[in-house]
């Protein structure tokens, strides 16, 4: 069976995690799909990454990071870049959930790691679609 993908040149995600393996894994994955991907270790690393890098639709962050947690991220993320940009959590436990007042977690999508690759590929696209 053959899939047709939307044309995502010049689709920007950026994936944000502390292990380096899953960094990796996505980025090769969601490259060979033809996103253009960037990587950062932890929060500061993907602030400065969206200050400098403009147009990037969608972040893939995990839960819990030594220091800054994803939902950390995503707060500074809405609050000082607005609503466009796009978000994903991951979390190597089985339910999305940090202790944190400040964001409701069930609004965004979830993915287990270890990532599932055809799961990432389809929920990253499904979340992008939504932004045409």
């Amino acid at each position: 069976m053959i899939i047709e993908r939307r044309n995502t040149i010049s689709i920007k995600v950026l994936i944000v995690d502390d292990e380096e393996i899953i960094l990796e894994e996505a980025s090769e994955t969601l490259t060979e799909e033809g996103y253009e991907c960037f990587v950062a270790i932890g929060v500061k690393a993907a602030v400065e990454i969206i200050e400098t890098t403009p147009g990037i639709s969608l972040i893939l962050t995990d839960l819990r990071m030594p220091g800054e947690s994803g939902a950390d991220l995503i707060k500074m993320v809405e609050e000082k870049f607005g609503q466009d940009i796009k978000f994903i959590v991951m979390s190597g436990h089985a339910f999305p959930t940090i202790e944190t007042d400040d964001i409701d977690l069930d609004l965004y999508p979830f993915l287990r790691k270890p990532l599932d690759i055809e799961n990432l590929i389809e929920m990253v696209d499904s979340v992008l679609e939504t932004k045409e």
